[in-house]
């Protein structure tokens, strides 16, 4: 019975010693925090008129490409000198770019070639005003570009355009109208006048 406790003691001992000298587990070192992080990714494509197009929208940049029938080159390029006539130009042989640059750095750059286009923009630098431009436009074009109708947008600016000669037709007749009044009111002053009142 001796014997037993001893050597129960003896093998307590050793765990014990075993368990000191053992080398502790370390710890995972912690993760850096990092930054909220969204990006959305649409895609769609038409085999029938063979045009394709992607939109990725993170926290940092937004992108758009697209490749489409050379059908609809014009009224690619009619949405894009419609949406960017504000902002700087630059026309080579083969490729026509819109471009803003802040201290250097391209902010915002759009491309547009024979049946091809893309654009960047820099999030970071760019205000928010200027991305929900940029967002519309791209809309616009996706919408365009995976259409089966090919001149979509050239009706749909005739009828703009229709509409905008009549809106400016009326106010031709309506400040002919106002013209008109402020004559006979002026008329009707002088005549008092000259009789005395």
């Amino acid at each position: 019975m001796k014997f037993i406790k001893i050597t129960l003691v003896s093998i307590l001992t050793v765990i014990s010693a075993c368990a000191q000298n053992s080398p502790s587990i370390p710890t995972p070192p912690k993760t850096p925090n990092s930054t909220n992080s969204h990006t959305e990714v649409t895609t769609s494509s038409s085999s029938r008129i063979s045009s394709s197009t992607s939109v990725s929208d993170s926290n940092s940049q937004f992108k758009f490409k697209s490749k489409f029938h050379a059908s609809k080159r014009e009224g690619v390029e009619n949405i894009l000198s419609d949406a960017l006539e504000d902002i700087k130009f630059i026309k080579s042989r083969r490729e026509k770019v819109w471009e803003i640059e802040k201290n250097g750095e391209v902010v915002f750059e759009c491309s547009l070639s024979k049946n091809r286009m893309s654009i960047y923009l820099d999030k970071s630098e760019a205000s928010t005003r200027l991305y929900r431009k940029i967002k519309a436009v791209a809309e616009d074009l996706q919408e365009y570009i995976s259409s089966h109708k090919r001149h979509t947008f050239q009706n749909k600016r005739r009828n703009s355009v229709s509409s905008a000669e009549a809106r400016l037709e009326r106010a031709k007749r309506e400040l002919e109208a106002s013209i008109q009044n402020l004559k006979e009111v002026k008329r009707e002053s002088e005549k008092m006048n000259s009789n005395g009142y």
